[in-house]
């Protein structure tokens, strides 16, 4: 199959076609933070390949974060079977969120990973405020709270082990999983796949812009797991995603059967071709959010 590459002023989409009949899943690239315009776009690639769906990226050019122009294709949207969204500290104007929220709204699957808990950052007093929790909260299963230090050991939680979304992962022994621990609040019906354990600098009582937080020296938590979200969206949200997971296979096949899943589509066999994404490790600090 052929890639179609489209160079905007603004932004790149790179639109992988596969078969009519199979799922369109759009990624959104919002940030430079943990290098997701490198995995990203490399996971897609393995969805389109592998797997047969048609793809599309859209990838602003430098750090969205800091432009004020926000990223331009959101339009996409659209016509996406599944989203899949990677953003951090966001501050789009009012008509490209509003591209996001008709998604939102029309009850389609959601994919998040790791910054999405804090895909927005509009001052306090902006009309879409609501969305710098909201998107974490309502559309994602959790906002952002404090995150710890160094990798998090993660493992399947015991009663989700058959979960069609861990077909293929190898669930022997607990995974380091590149990246700090964040700390997270799914709702009640959430279903918890994974937990996390992480280390953290400080302890005690803590507090931040997020809010305060009691914290101890090694605390465990969600780091992946399945829900519906407010608006009937299927959701296969993660606080993972540092570049280093995406160089593991494993972490790769479990996102890649969660964007099945949550597309309503039956997960890749464990046979299935899947193959790590890069051996970059992202940032040197993982302190920063």
């Amino acid at each position: 199959m052929k890639s179609r590459l489209f160079v905007f002023p603004l932004f790149l989409i790179t639109s992988l076609v596969g078969t009519g009949e199979n799922p369109h899943a759009v990624f959104v690239v919002g940030t430079t933070h943990y290098r997701p315009g490198k995995t990203i776009p490399a996971l897609a690639k393995q969805i389109e390949e592998n797997f047969g769906w048609k793809t599309t990226v859209i990838q602003p050019e430098g750090n969205p974060e800091k432009n004020e122009k926000g990223i331009s294709g959101l339009e996409a949207l659209k016509e996406a079977d599944v989203a899949i969204f990677y953003l951090r500290f966001l501050t789009l104007p009012e008509e490209q969120l509003a591209h996001i929220e008709s998604y939102l709204k029309s009850g389609k699957p959601v994919v998040g990973f790791r910054t999405s808990t804090h895909a927005f950052f509009y001052p306090e007093d902006h009309v879409l405020a609501k969305w710098n929790d909201g998107f974490g909260k309502d559309a994602m299963g959790s906002k952002y709270f404090i995150h710890g230090k160094g990798s998090t050991t993660v493992e399947p939680v015991q009663k989700q082990r058959g979960h069609e979304i861990f077909t293929g992962y190898n669930q022997a022994a607990p995974r380091k999983a590149a990246g700090t621990l964040y700390l997270s609040d799914l709702p009640e019906n959430a279903t918890v796949l994974m937990t996390g354990t992480g280390k953290f600098k400080r302890t005690g009582t803590v507090t931040n812009s997020f809010g305060t937080h009691e914290l101890k020296a090694e605390m465990t938590d969600d780091v992946v797991w399945a829900w519906e979200n407010r608006w009937g969206g299927r959701v296969f949200g993660t606080t993972l995603g540092h570049p280093g997971t995406f160089a593991d296979a494993n972490f790769v096949r479990l996102f890649i059967n969660g964007i099945h899943w949550a597309a309503g589509k039956p997960v890749p066999p464990a046979s299935a071709k899947i193959e790590p994404i890069g051996a970059e490790q992202g940032p040197k600090k993982n302190s920063q959010r």
